[in-house]
């Protein structure tokens, strides 16, 4: 029988070391310490385009990579836009697969067959695919909240500053200024420069609790809104329960993994529409009134919130208040 192949590929700001396992499908999956071929590539247009024919001529399963600060990302796109099949997975569900197998040494070509081995085990879904104008709007959003991260800590700053750090830090925040309302505008040409876009954002800014840069990034980096389940959205953007019960025991439910950025994004709405939106807030104040934590409810709120915008998206109206 012909074998099948899974790459795993482990991604670093210079390079990307892949792996590639073959498989024979007749048989049990099984780990392997060599891989059928392994080689680095040059984590650039150049390398990555080489990297590409390469694995075309393969026709993998499945390639894996690792989220890795966002260095994966152009080889990600370019991989799906190529036809590639192509999944990224949260360093650690990789890191805890490699544990399971009593993995503990650790190198780049190590991770690269370990995350082949995933995915020939665990079959990640391939994540939707964002257009062209969606990745200019996160690419966007994420330059306006590094300038604006840039400008707090400026602020901050100042408070205690001496008139000689005064002097070289003012100049600073207002070109800062400047710059975020450069990105802000062209951030806001690029939602309503495409009707499919600039149709969704009006719709989740009907939401309370939605402004315009809570729906851009909806927008740019979640496509996947409105395609999903309540559940599945909700534990894509990471506001979903985790139970940790075992025996007698019953740990406290927590949240992990997920989009940080969405969900960053998503807190600060569910703390507006816990002051302005009603179902919102009827949340907000009984799980206060019974005691719990802010953090509990305030991810309770974000969860709801999410499945609210959700139903929205996957049925094309605008919010109403319920009565």
């Amino acid at each position: 029988m012909k074998r099948v192949y899974f790459i795993g590929i482990d991604v670093g700001k210079d390079r990307l070391d892949v792996a590639v396992k073959a498989v024979d499908p007749s048989q049990a999956s099984q780990p392997t310490k060599r891989a059928h071929q392994a080689w680095a590539s040059a984590n650039n247009e150049a390398g990555i385009e080489a990297l590409i024919e390469r694995l075309q001529q393969l026709d993998p399963v499945l390639i894996v990579l690792e989220a890795s600060g966002g260095y994966e990302r152009r080889a990600y796109l370019a991989m799906r836009q190529a036809g590639l099949r192509a999944a990224l997975v949260q360093p650690n569900h990789a890191r805890a697969f490699a544990r399971s197998m009593g993995l503990l040494a650790k190198t780049d070509k190590i991770d690269a067959l370990m995350l082949a081995y995933f995915a020939e085990v665990r079959r990640p879904e391939p994540a939707m695919l964002p257009t062209e104008n969606q990745s200019k709007i996160a690419d966007l959003r994420g330059v306006r909240s590094d300038l604006v991260d840039t400008r707090t800590a400026y602020n901050n700053r100042l408070k205690t500053a001496s008139e000689t750090t005064r002097r070289h830090l003012q100049p600073l925040l207002e070109e800062l200024e400047k710059s975020i309302a450069s990105v802000e505008a062209e951030l806001k040409q690029a939602v309503e420069g495409n009707p499919d876009d600039a149709k969704r954002a009006a719709l989740l800014r009907t939401a309370p609790g939605i402004g315009p840069i809570i729906a851009a990034t909806l927008v740019g980096e979640l496509p996947e809104l409105g395609r999903l389940g309540r559940r599945e959205i909700s534990a894509l953007v990471g506001v979903a329960p985790m139970n940790r019960d075992s025996g007698r025991q019953h740990g406290k439910r927590s949240v992990k993994g997920g989009r940080n950025e969405v969900r960053d994004k998503l807190y600060m709405g569910a703390v507006s529409a816990a002051k302005w939106n009603p179902p919102i807030r009827a949340l907000y104040e009984r799980l206060t009134a019974a005691g719990k934590l802010y953090k509990v409810v305030i991810t309770a709120c974000m969860r709801k919130l999410i499945v609210i915008l959700n139903a929205m998206v996957a049925h094309d109206r605008p919010w109403s208040n319920p009565t």
